[in-house]
């Protein structure tokens, strides 16, 4: 701008107008300070008084205030070309500052700079929210499998950590569709037509998935897919950030597998005969193992089609009016499905134990010992036992 508009009435209210909503500072061609607004010196903690006659650098760290790009900095400015850009500079008591500002140099009526007019806004805030974002972004995609996938289903992107748990490089992925991760069967399905709808709603998506490695590989991941929106709030991506939880779920299932195993010999109904079984009951029934006990009997009954079944109780600790209880329940059922059950192994502890709790097992066949269950169960399908006598040969 040429000296001879400095004074101008369009000049002023342009100036003025900056003034209200901006931070400005005017330097001479040296670097030091003319005068400065309110606005800007409220951002750095000064007063005029503070900085007036004060070089620039002052607002600079020492080291950047050394280096020949600051020098740089200055020289072209001198030159009559302008800067801009977002630059940290000190407060006072070296307060850190982030601004976005031009520096403008004013040229007089021959051409040549006379001073510089910085106009600055303060991004601080908004600097340090960008940071945090940009650490936790960072500390996820260290630790998290993260990929982005454009609303259409693509993929954009993706960090090696998901690559990784995958078998994929990005080269392998990059433009192709998410239902490449995907069984068939599900790809198709109106459930996965429906996930993707569900994003392009807005509405994120999270759980346990089963997803599709390199060479049919099957990988289970724990993950949230997040819509990102653009400043109309409308999705423009979806951000996926995974964790693999395939070993997880691999020792879940081995659990699974062994505490069926458990359950399964804690009940190991035996055939005896062609129509009679035997379920040695050992160690304390609950409710869960009551319940299996229930459904064990019962469909080994219809296996075998058994006639009778004996319950031994001898390895039961203790019986209380919920654990007698239970029992009866099963013998009831056996009942229904045409069935005598034989109740063994009650010691006289359990019998004092029943006759104070004052349950009754009249309905029931019981038997003191397991041998003369297995002869009364004998007897009720016809088989006759006969004793062998021993002589004495003289």
């Amino acid at each position: 701008m040429k000296a001879d508009n400095l004074d101008s009435s369009k000049y002023n209210a342009l100036v003025n107008a900056i003034d209200k909503s901006q931070g400005t500072i005017e330097f001479n061609m040296d670097g030091t300070v003319v005068t400065s607004n309110d606005n800007f010196l409220n951002v750095l903690g000064y007063s005029l008084e503070e900085v007036k006659g004060k070089h620039h650098r002052i607002f600079c760290e020492d080291s950047y205030a050394k280096s020949p790009a600051y020098k740089e900095f200055w020289e072209k400015l001198n030159r009559g070309e302008f800067d801009s850009g977002e630059y940290k500079r000190i407060g006072k008591n070296g307060k850190e500052v982030y601004i976005q500002a031009t520096y403008n140099p004013i040229f007089d009526e021959n051409g040549n700079p006379v001073k510089v007019l910085k106009i600055a806004s303060d991004v601080t805030k908004q600097k340090l929210l960008n940071a945090e974002f940009e650490g936790k972004i960072n500390a996820i995609d260290k630790s998290q499998g993260t990929i982005e996938f454009n609303m259409d289903g693509t993929v954009i992107t993706s960090n090696d950590n998901f690559l990784n748990v995958l078998g994929y490089s990005l080269e392998e992925v990059k433009g192709k569709h998410h239902r490449m991760f995907c069984e068939e069967d599900y790809a198709n399905s109106t459930d996965y037509k429906e996930f993707w709808e569900k994003l392009n709603r807005g509405e994120f998506n999270s759980g346990e998935y089963k997803r599709i490695g390199k060479n049919g590989r099957e990988v289970f991941i724990q993950a949230s897919y997040n819509p990102i929106l653009d400043l109309n709030g409308k999705p423009m991506k979806v951000l996926k950030i995974a964790s693999d939880v395939t070993e997880q779920k691999r020792l879940e299932a081995e659990r699974t597998k062994q505490a069926a195993l458990i359950m399964e010999m804690s009940t190991p109904v035996m055939r005896l005969w062609d129509s009679i079984l035997l379920l040695p009951i050992v160690g304390l029934v609950d409710s869960k193992r009551a319940q299996l006990i229930m459904e064990t009997v019962l469909q080994k009954i219809l296996d075998y089609q058994a006639k009778v079944i004996i319950l031994d109780i001898q390895g039961v600790p203790a019986v209380d009016s919920a654990v007698a209880n239970r029992l009866i329940k099963v013998t009831k059922a056996t009942r229904l499905m045409g069935c005598t059950c034989i109740v063994t192994g009650i010691s006289p502890e359990i019998s004092q134990a029943l006759v104070n709790l004052g349950i009754e097992l009249t309905d029931i066949l019981t038997q003191s010992t397991l041998k003369d269950g297995v002869s009364t169960s004998l007897e009720k399908v016809g088989f006759q036992l006969k004793e062998t006598k021993t002589t004495d040969k003289k």
